[in-house]
């Protein structure tokens, strides 16, 4: 009976993977689009399914979210740093603009240098696949602009996030 057991668990578990779209996969996912604590992510899931043209378009990306007291990118949010990539490569004149958050946890000090830190994660992510570094600007809020505050698991998730948007407007005038 277990070495019945055994590969049939295992194709089941290879056949889930195989069709699973990576962002489906985040496990904050759940909390992040069907939380009436963050009604602003709630079409998350869409903007991920965007065309890299949609997203040109429409300039609205999904956050890149991120574990409690991490700067390391998510598997799931590749698929959706890949299209900006690609916008960014079709676009040359096309700027970035990339704003860190953090949840309420821990002093101003820490959170801004947390959030300093998701935002140089995904901007060195986007320059390994070949963006100018001299496109993207970062900037870490911390703590200073949550979307919710609500002490609880959800509401910590809501708020640690990189948001993305693009820019041709001249540097010295976007901040």
């Amino acid at each position: 009976m277990k070495k019945l057991l055994f590969p049939v668990l295992l194709v089941l578990l290879l056949g889930a993977c195989a069709g699973s779209d990576p962002w489906y996969d985040d496990p904050d996912d759940e909390y992040l689009t069907n939380s009436t604590l963050c009604p602003s992510r709630r079409n998350e899931r869409k903007l991920a399914k965007q065309t890299p043209k949609q997203m040109l378009e429409s300039n609205k990306m999904p956050s890149i979210n991120f574990e409690f007291d991490s700067a390391v990118i998510r598997h799931a949010s590749y698929a959706v740093l890949d299209k900006v990539a690609e916008v960014m490569k079709m676009t040359p004149k096309i700027k970035l603009v990339i704003e860190g958050h953090t949840d309420l946890v821990g002093t101003y000090e820490y959170n801004d240098w947390l959030s300093g830190a998701r935002c140089s994660a995904v901007k060195d992510y986007l320059v390994s696949r070949g963006i100018e570094s001299e496109s993207i600007k970062t900037f870490g809020h911390g703590k200073r602009k949550p979307l919710t505050l609500v002490d609880s698991p959800e509401g910590r998730a809501c708020n640690r996030r990189v948001t993305l948007r693009f820019t041709t407007r001249d540097w010295k005038t976007v901040f």
